[in-house]
């Protein structure tokens, strides 16, 4: 006789009850994907429950895991409408600063999703966020465009889901075509396609590293050349991308230009490449220059008058504005920078400019690219709101 008789039996169970099961739940797949789209994986917008509404909130010094748990009390915190802008909440003096601030609140998921795959979409700000389900944290598949994570195995169907979510810097990360924070059914969704494409453009100065970045199936493009240096003066590129990609969604070709020397011949160099570009505008290029790259940026323009437009980040002093004629100028900076300095100086380059010009301040001490992390909303909106007036995509 058999040691254990019963386990044939067993594995037979099993098998059956395997079987009985079914196949594992898949993703929708999106229907046909149209020239310049291509589906990704997603929360969908149609089978889904959206988060904007009363959370409970507070601005703590840190975190605990306890804070998370479905049993805190959570009863003192005070209530907001979220996710929105720290500004709309009330929470403006924030904004741009490192602060924490924790929402919690309640979701109740439908009993009909049991067995599906069911994602969340809930990182208020992709780099600065956290997300927990029922105290269990959640890393996103993917960021920083559009994060979302499977979390079927962590929701308890029928009944209250405690939601919990951490942010820096702001109360909500705006970006084109990312979707509203939602928990639903996972399936394929249509976005722009946008192109990475590594190129090398030579220079006087010795070899440029570049990367375009564009909508795919899209020509007549307005294009923006990003020029940047970070730490020691070394020029940056990789700081530009999630701009970049953001803008490309929004019909704009980028070229991210490293150069070797922060010189303007550079400058004028990479703009002829961009001209040779089969899917750009000639006519509708600007500069888009942060730190030293500024003063590069505003002194190619000076010799290059076919540039349509300078917008200018943290720059330092370039007395040559004032050769840049009717163009117009954005000139951005935080407030804090450098004790509010490099603001200062923004605004005495302004009175030297001859055509239109803005300046804007925004929030916290970010200085160069730093503010796509400290204060992306307020750059990004001031860059949309000129770009609509200087340099529209034409649709």
């Amino acid at each position: 006789m058999p040691r254990f008789p019963f386990v044939p039996f067993l594995l037979l169970v099993i098998i059956m009850a395997s079987c009985a099961s079914g196949p594992p739940p898949q993703i929708t797949p999106a229907p046909s994907v149209p020239l310049g789209r291509e589906a990704i994986v997603d929360v969908s917008l149609d089978e889904a429950i959206y988060l904007a509404g009363r959370w409970r909130y507070r601005q703590v010094e840190f975190f605990t895991e306890q804070m998370a748990q479905p049993g805190f009390d959570d009863s003192q915190w005070a209530e907001v409408d979220a996710p929105a802008t720290w500004a709309a909440q009330g929470l403006g003096a924030l904004t741009g600063e490192s602060a924490l601030v924790v929402y919690r609140r309640q979701v109740e998921v439908p009993v009909a999703w049991q067995g599906k795959l069911v994602g969340i979409s809930a990182w208020f700000n992709p780099y600065a966020s956290q997300v927990f389900v029922n105290g269990a944290r959640i890393e996103p598949a993917r960021k920083p465009f559009a994060p979302y994570a499977d979390v079927s195995t962590w929701l308890r169907y029928g009944e209250p889901n405690t939601i919990v979510v951490t942010t820096l810097y702001d109360g909500i990360f705006e970006a084109a075509e990312t979707g509203p924070p939602r928990i639903g059914l996972l399936t394929e969704r249509l976005v722009t396609r946008v192109l990475h494409e590594d190129v090398t453009i030579s220079t006087e100065e010795g070899d440029a590293d570049a990367t375009i970045i564009r909508p795919a199936a899209r020509h007549d493009l307005p294009g923006l050349i990003l020029i940047a240096t970070g730490a020691h003066g070394l020029p940056e590129k990789t700081t530009w991308f999630d701009l970049a990609d953001d803008l490309a969604r929004q019909g704009y070709f980028c070229l991210a230009l490293a150069l070797p020397v922060q010189r303007p011949s550079g400058v004028i160099t990479a703009v002829d490449y961009m001209r040779s570009q089969p899917w750009i505008d000639a006519e509708r290029i600007v500069l888009f220059g942060a730190d030293e790259g500024a003063r590069t940026a505003v002194l190619a323009a000076t010799q290059d008058t076919r540039i349509r437009g300078v917008i200018l980040l943290s720059a330092p002093q370039v007395d040559e504005i004032a050769d840049l004629g009717s163009r117009p100028i954005l000139l951005m900076a935080s407030r804090k920078d450098r004790h509010g300095f490099v603001l200062e100086q923004a605004q005495n380059m302004a009175q030297q400019v001859q055509g239109p010009h803005q300046v804007v301040a925004l929030p916290g001490d970010g200085h160069g690219t730093f503010v796509f992390t400290n204060a992306w909303n307020a750059a990004r909106q001031a860059l949309l709101k000129w770009l609509a007036e200087y340099l529209p995509v034409r649709r």
